[in-house]
């Protein structure tokens, strides 16, 4: 208590804080005038004061009647001023609320709190605050919990009694009163044992020692008895099932549960199927013998039938199988007649047109070379363009009679471990035969990397690729663009992806040429890889994405640092025998490519950069 102006108001105010609940003192105008120390824990908030306030800004719902100074005191009011406890809202002085019990009395003359303060008994409140917080909750969550249990005790389809030590009934379920027959209230402080589990079924008398009930209430065990007899209201006897099992408080055995299904909707229908599958065994032994003749009569008409259809589809089987024999007849002269045209028209590019066309081209090749110096130069010229074309044709030809075998099956691939970058080399030179020297210029990464491919056939898909997206015909001439120039660069491109190898291959035109593109995806497939074609957004032409698995080969091999991109070897030697010289400029490339090799879907390479890859310009004559 604060402000203890007396050594004997001192001792009175230790005392009264040390006592466990708040005590409030309210003067006649309904002030607070002092509080012990359990009061200010319970009431004040930091920075606010508790002496001072008013008595109902504390207690909201306090009868203000009870207050001193009151002029409307309750007429049933104790002459002490005392009152019962009563529960309520306390708010603090920060507003929060919590829970609480008031008792209030009057200080009667003579009982003054502190001396010197100048109230006399009469003129002060004594209130007794006591906090409920925790109370409350506990209180609400046994009523919850009471509650619940009552819910599912009166949802529970099965009879639940309660007894005590002594057999006698303390609970009972609806489920268990409407089973026995009695309202619940008839039950309670009854033995259980007299009222239901007097007698066995037969009506000899069930000695109490001996029942289940018993038993448990004496040893604390569990029992289950299937087909037990309870005796309802009226000596009726029904069926149930039971089960008794101990209630104990801590170790103490305070009484037992005894719980039972009613059997008798069971066991009605019970009787019900047994009734009904004995009717039905019944009918079906009737129907048998009813229809017994009608069924062997049915027998040797569906026997006759079968026997009809069964001739009839043996008929339609040989008139089919006949057509069908005429019919491959057809088809095998059919595929004799095209796989004589096939051979004809091998044997004419093999031998007819390619024998011919070589031995034109080395007479050719023999007149270009002049060794007398006798031709004019622009004659000369000629002939040398002249041998070119025979070679294109002649390398034409051996590249489709190639794939013709491949595809027929009379060849198949030889797989061996190789670098790729000699592959891609060798698929430039080959692309030089089929195009002409001069046509496009070339711009080449081919990483080190190991693959078990073809190398020869995979050469050839290659050069036909190159060709294809070159936009060079048969003839050795490029489509004139309609725009001005074009930018005739070839871009190559290798990577690894996990366990394939991708090659890219890009150029000024779209291809597709129904020459080139057969032989390059016959090719492809025949080493189980794909081929797929991807236009490039901002450039001109189509680049196509050759795949083909690794294999056996270890795949990527690490190079020194400044030898990522290699100038073809064979691209530069024809540049040297054309006489022109290999500078050519420069074509922002790299970065394309860098995004290609970084790429994980097939095509999808990015815009210029300021990167390069270094460009060969092939001869022009």
């Amino acid at each position: 208590m604060s402000s203890r102006p007396s050594r004997g108001a001192a001792r009175l105010a230790a005392i009264l804080d040390a006592l466990p609940d708040a005590l409030v003192l309210v003067n006649a105008n309904g002030t607070v005038v002092n509080a012990n120390t359990i009061a200010l824990e319970a009431f004040e908030a930091p920075g606010t004061a508790l002496v001072g306030r008013g008595l109902l800004d504390l207690l909201p719902q306090f009868d203000s009647r009870l207050i001193p100074g009151s002029m409307r005191r309750p007429d049933h009011m104790d002459p002490r001023g005392r009152t019962k406890p009563t529960r309520m809202v306390a708010r603090r002085t920060d507003g929060t609320e919590f829970p609480v019990e008031v008792t209030s009395a009057n200080l009667e003359n003579g009982q003054q709190a502190y001396d010197g303060y100048g109230y006399s008994g009469d003129e002060l409140l004594m209130l007794v605050v006591r906090d409920l917080t925790g109370t409350v909750d506990t209180e609400a969550e046994l009523a919850r919990s009471q509650r619940q249990t009552e819910m599912i005790l009166r949802a529970a389809s099965e009879g639940v009694v309660g007894t005590d030590t002594d057999g006698r009934i303390v609970l009972v379920n609806p489920a268990a009163a409407q089973i026995l027959g009695y309202r619940a209230g008839e039950l309670g402080g009854k033995e259980l044992h007299n009222l239901v589990l007097h007698s066995r079924a037969d009506g000899s008398p069930f000695p109490y020692a001996e029942s289940p009930l018993a038993d448990t209430l004496r040893s604390g065990r569990k029992h289950r008895v299937r087909g037990q007899v309870l005796w309802a209201k009226g000596d009726k006897k029904v069926p149930v099932d039971l089960t008794t099992a101990p209630v104990r408080d801590g170790d103490q055995l305070v009484g037992a549960v005894m719980t039972f299904t009613d059997r008798r909707p069971y066991d009605s229908v019970v009787d019900e199927k047994s009734a009904q599958e004995k009717a039905h065994a019944d009918e079906l032994e009737r129907l048998s013998e009813e229809h017994a003749s009608d069924l062997t009569a049915l027998r040797q008409k569906h026997v006759t039938e079968v026997e009809e259809l069964l001739e009839r589809h043996a008929e339609e089987l040989a008139a089919g199988e006949d057509r069908y024999a005429a019919l491959g007849e057809r088809e095998k002269d059919r595929y004799e007649a095209l796989s004589g045209r096939h051979e004809q028209l091998l044997t004419l590019l093999a031998q007819s047109l390619r024998g011919p066309l070589d031995e034109l081209r080395r007479e050719l090749a023999a007149l270009a070379a002049d060794d007398a110096g006798q031709l004019w130069p622009e004659a000369n010229q000629v002939l040398h363009h002249l041998s070119a074309g025979y070679s294109r044709i002649t390398q034409l030809i051996d590249n489709v009679l190639g794939y013709q075998r491949l595809d027929a099956g009379t060849e198949d691939i030889n797989r061996t471990k190789v670098m790729l970058d000699a592959v891609v080399a060798a698929g430039v030179d080959g692309a030089v035969e089929l195009i002409g020297p001069g046509r496009v210029q070339f711009a080449v990464h081919a990483p080190p990397i190991e693959a078990e491919v073809d190398p020869q056939r995979l050469a050839v898909a290659l050069a036909h690729l190159i060709a294809d997206v070159a936009g060079v015909d048969a003839t050795g001439n490029a489509p004139v663009s309609a725009g001005g120039y074009m930018d005739n660069t070839v871009v190559v491109a290798a990577a690894q992806r996990g366990e394939v190898v991708r090659i890219e291959v890009r150029g000024p035109y779209a291809g597709g040429d129904p020459v080139h593109e057969p032989i390059v995806r016959g090719i492809v497939r025949a080493h189980g890889g794909v081929l797929q074609t991807h236009e490039v957004p901002g450039m001109s032409g189509s680049a196509f994405v050759l795949e083909v698995p690794i294999g056996g080969g270890a795949g990527a091999v690490p190079t020194p640092a400044g030898t990522e991109v290699a100038m073809i070897p064979a691209a530069a030697e024809s540049v040297g025998e054309a006489g022109v010289e290999t500078g050519g400029r420069r074509r922002a490339r790299r970065s394309s490519v860098d995004a290609f090799l970084e790429s994980d879907v097939p095509g999808e390479a990015g815009g210029e950069g300021e990167g390069e890859v270094p460009v060969t310009p092939t001869g022009r004559r």
